[in-house]
């Protein structure tokens, strides 16, 4: 089962996830004391690549608060690959959405923890899954219109106005906990080098296009292809080498892509690594042009150089956390963005707002990392 954008999943979490939060929050016990030092600690996090490697920096805010913890870390398989990445986690717990009820089932027997911290914004499912749990203390967010916070005992209000790392720290903060400010990262091991090693000649040069995005709207968020194949004739006539990457869902359409291009220093890559080979791949050509996906926060995780293209998402609420990205937005504004992904949306331009961001732009935008060096300001429309 497709987990993300799935229209039937969206439907039955609010006409069967509504009344039923309201059900089991008439259940639960009430007038909990949050625990002083919890040894054992759940965290639920079931949605993308992307919000997951956010978490990293979390998981490290809770490793240094509460070091003898056991953490643990309930996910999906559209993210598992992420999770086994995150180095603070002890344990991971796999929720499988097209087993629903079995995985209910395999929760209820899990130990107990001393505090339980679900990261979901808007899905019902995870306060059910919270429910479910059993914890000395459960946290989660409150969200306008969404009505998942009654099975918490304690929320902190989840805000449009802000990035969704600084929403995540908000919940710790809401325990009363004084941040240290980490931030995400992703560790690669060096046992999974060896492909990649095949791949990249450390004496030519590399750029990497991410072209795909995930979820209701990922559609929106995409660069038209023939903005990617005119950018990769570009840098193939200055002697790069494009690499484009993406997962085994995108592998028939980016080979398509490749076959447009049309030249030997163009290859696909979709489908043909794992998450972490291609973050070892990003890591070492250090250059990626990307849209607004997973692959951008993995690449700001990694301290790469980045080109962001963001369609109809604030990088104030979405974008790379990192110093070394370059943010292109479209010279047309929506009279909304997307904040969670699923929010109704329409363009302004039958195009999609992204295409609005040229060629030239993002060319230039290469060109201006080269001759500025390695580290840049986040910057909207520099050129």
């Amino acid at each position: 089962m497709n987990e993300r954008g799935n229209t039937i999943l969206k439907r039955m979490d609010t006409y069967i996830g509504i009344p039923l939060v309201f059900l089991l929050s008439l259940l639960r016990r009430r007038k909990r004391e949050i625990p002083q030092d919890p040894q054992s600690i759940v965290i639920i996090m079931i949605a993308a690549i992307g919000d997951t490697i956010l978490l990293s920096s979390i998981l490290k805010e809770l490793r240094y608060l509460y070091p003898n913890a056991v953490i643990s870390i309930v996910c999906s398989k559209g993210n598992i690959q992420a999770a086994k990445n995150l180095q603070e986690i002890n344990d991971i717990v796999t929720f499988d959405l097209s087993k629903i009820m079995r995985s209910f089932l395999f929760l209820k027997k899990q130990r107990t923890f001393n505090l339980l911290l679900d990261f979901g914004a808007w899905s019902k499912l995870n306060a059910i899954i919270s429910y479910m749990i059993k914890a000395d203390y459960k946290v989660g967010f409150k969200r306008k219109r969404m009505y998942r916070h009654y099975l918490y005992d304690r929320t902190a209000e989840h805000l449009d106005t802000l990035h969704e790392l600084e929403n995540y720290r908000n919940l710790l903060r809401s325990l009363g906990c004084r941040l240290q400010g980490f931030l995400p990262e992703f560790v690669v091991s060096s046992k999974s080098s060896t492909k990649v090693n095949r791949i990249v000649d450390p004496n030519q040069r590399y750029i990497v296009f991410h072209l795909f995005a995930s979820g209701s709207h990922k559609e929106k968020k995409e660069w038209h292809e023939d903005y990617w194949i005119e950018l990769a004739h570009r840098f193939i006539c200055e002697d790069y080498h494009v690499l484009f990457t993406g997962g085994p869902q995108d592998q028939e359409e980016t080979d398509r892509i490749v076959r447009k291009v049309a030249s030997s220093e163009c290859i696909s890559l979709a489908g043909k690594l794992s998450l972490e080979e291609t973050a070892i791949l990003i890591k070492k050509v250090n250059l990626i042009v990307t849209v607004n996906t997973g692959v951008m926060h993995l690449a700001a995780a990694l301290e790469t150089r980045i080109i962001a293209l963001h369609g109809p998402t604030s990088p104030d609420r979405w974008g790379p956390v990192s110093d070394k990205a370059v943010i292109l937005t479209p010279q047309i504004k929506c009279d909304s963005l997307l904040s969670l992904g699923f929010e109704q949306h329409q363009c302004v331009i039958k195009e999609g707002c992204i295409s609005t961001i040229s060629v030239d732009e993002v060319y230039r935008a290469v060109k201006y990392y080269h001759e500025n060096g390695e580290k840049l300001a986040k910057t909207s429309n520099l050129f």
